[in-house]
């Protein structure tokens, strides 16, 4: 009989921790969404550089990313007094150097250059396609863009007016648009609706989170933070720089208005190797972050609110399904306020977006591998 008490009590307080956790992690998502659509007139406020010194845009490219041709172009179409373009390559000819070359032609009156050839010199492919360019530009002022990421008329002008006094680098959360198929609807639930919310809503809570789709800095704040060789040995060099500026004092920020990217149609395994390599990274260079990661997601959350249907007086199919669904709802919410698109398909991406974070995440605690580019790279067993 005491064994049979002791054994409901057990019982009983794990349904209350797990209802607790529940109770957490919902109110952990709605002031995480909420955080991120207040995020751009908080920044606003803040943003008050006037100045437009010249800025070296340096764009690393390597393999044919969708609408290649009109990301180029929304660099060259900058309403920015001075800018020089920097296209760098590990190759000496590509179909990306072919279009690259194109649109440069066609806006003369922007000074560009096209390294080729560039080795690769550190363990990051991206920082050693970089570096030579980094070093070749003419200002002190870099702005480093992805190939695939378009641009709006007034993007850099907005990011310039970020870098004020205590900001050492400033980044532009990066969206997807287009997308075609369901791996691509997937993609877009991973960039819109995870890593968008959380990373903005950490930039208001103060956090030092980069993202280096679009990231602009002084190199002289680089080059007292360690140089090229901050970003060498780390697969996350955004994370890796916001660090570096950090220990100077410096913050990084978001800019109030933010980038596009192109998805167009991609297969599962790229949307697959991409997140998976996302969370190696922050397993080696943000454990704490990696290991909070599951918890909150929808598919754990939903977990503990049926082990803790009984403190709701629920059915635990019910807590579960409605979990989901609140999280899907928030996602599609969040979209239509933001007002960044949504399909038919979105809800669905979402739920397997949420079955597919713990599965990511259990891959990602033991792979010593990850996948850029459709390439094999070994990562460290800790971050340098």
């Amino acid at each position: 009989m005491i064994d049979g008490v002791a054994a409901m009590d057990v019982l009983s307080m794990i349904s209350i921790a797990a209802a607790s956790w529940w109770a957490i992690s919902c109110a952990l998502r709605v002031a995480t969404v909420s955080a991120a659509l207040l995020q751009p007139r908080l920044r606003r406020r803040l943003a008050v550089r006037r100045d437009q010194p010249p800025v070296s845009i340096v764009i690393p490219i390597r393999r044919l990313e969708a609408d290649a041709e009109a990301a180029f172009a929304s660099v060259f179409r900058q309403r920015y007094p001075q800018i020089e373009v920097l296209v760098s390559a590990a190759e000496d000819r590509s179909p990306m150097i072919e279009i690259a070359r194109r649109v440069a032609e066609q806006c003369p009156s922007v000074d560009a250059q096209i390294l080729t050839g560039n080795k690769r010199v550190t363990p990051n492919p991206k920082v050693s396609n970089l570096a030579p360019a980094i070093a070749a530009a003419r200002n002190d002022h870099i702005v480093i863009k992805d190939s695939n990421i378009l641009l709006r008329p007034d993007q850099l002008a907005d990011l310039m007016a970020n870098l004020t006094g205590g900001i050492g680098l400033v980044c532009a959360i990066p969206i997807a648009v287009a997308p075609v198929g369901f791996a691509a609807e997937l993609e877009r639930a991973f960039l819109n609706g995870q890593a968008a919310p959380l990373t903005l809503a950490l930039s208001v809570a103060g956090a030092d989170v980069g993202f280096g789709k679009v990231m602009l800095f002084d190199r002289r704040d680089l080059a007292r933070a360690g140089g090229i060789g901050l970003m060498a040995p780390a697969f996350g060099d955004d994370h890796a720089l916001s660090q570096g500026l950090a220990r100077l004092g410096l913050r990084t920020v978001f800019a109030g208005k933010e980038i596009r990217q192109v998805i167009g149609r991609r297969p599962f395994s790229e949307v697959w190797d991409r997140h998976l390599r996302w969370m190696v990274i922050r397993r080696i260079q943000a454990p704490l972050a990696f290991c909070g990661e599951p918890l909150v997601s929808g598919a754990f959350t939903a977990l503990a609110g049926s082990v803790g249907a009984a403190v709701f007086g629920a059915p635990w199919w019910l807590m579960a399904a409605a979990t989901l669904g609140g999280w899907v709802s928030l996602d599609l919410g969040f979209f239509a306020a933001k007002g960044w698109g949504w399909s038919w398909t979105s809800p669905l991406a979402g739920l397997c977006r949420e079955v597919l974070i713990p599965v990511m995440w259990l891959k990602a605690l033991v792979d010593r591998k990850v996948t850029w580019a459709g390439l094999p790279f070994d990562v460290p067993a800790k971050a340098s």
